[in-house]
């Protein structure tokens, strides 16, 4: 298991994983500490922060 990132969402923002070697969001492990969204682009994986109130805490894991 590869930790890919790990930081703070702040409210109403993006973090951004690039889908090197062909990543898809089926093989990422998310750890947090509030409600997300996980969509799919052509070259990355975006996950958004869902809470209205607070910045959120995520740590982005691959799959074994």
């Amino acid at each position: 298991m590869a930790l890919l990132k790990s930081g703070a969402i702040p409210i109403g923002r993006m973090l951004f994983i690039p889908k090197d070697g062909g990543i898809s969001k089926d093989d990422l492990e998310i750890e947090s500490s509030g409600q997300y969204e996980v969509s799919e682009m052509a070259d990355r994986i975006v996950i958004k922060n869902a809470e209205c109130c607070r910045a959120i805490m995520v740590k982005v894991r691959t799959k074994e």
